[in-house]
């Protein structure tokens, strides 16, 4: 089976902490050809990058809690208990991220 797709059309729909584009597209099925055009919105927040935190002494990993906005439709769930992670900035390696999030994580000045 050919995996393929087609990118009819491209726009992007909102511009600000984060990027949303919608796409008309069509892709091969595994039955064979290929499907209607479909409509999706894609979210780009851009590369990140996530660290599971372990403590040997303890032998326990370490999880953060913190306010998501996107969690408020039910507000006894708008704290999230997460792995440590965070965005990718211009410049930055990924080890430089994970260090700078561990860090702001374990002190907790985030």
């Amino acid at each position: 089976m050919d995996k393929d797709f087609e990118v009819l059309h491209r726009e992007i729909i909102y511009q600000g902490f984060f990027r949303v584009e919608k796409y008309r597209l069509k892709h091969t099925l595994f039955g064979g050809g290929w499907s209607s055009e479909i409509t999706r919105e894609l979210f780009r927040r851009g590369s990140c990058v996530a660290v599971l935190l372990y403590d040997p002494t303890a032998d326990k990993v370490v999880l953060i809690e913190q306010f998501r906005a996107g969690a408020i439709l039910r507000p006894e769930k708008a704290w999230l208990i997460e792995i440590v992670a965070g965005a990718i900035e211009e410049g930055e390696s990924a080890v430089e991220v994970a260090y700078r999030e561990s860090l702001v994580q374990q002190t907790g000045s985030s």
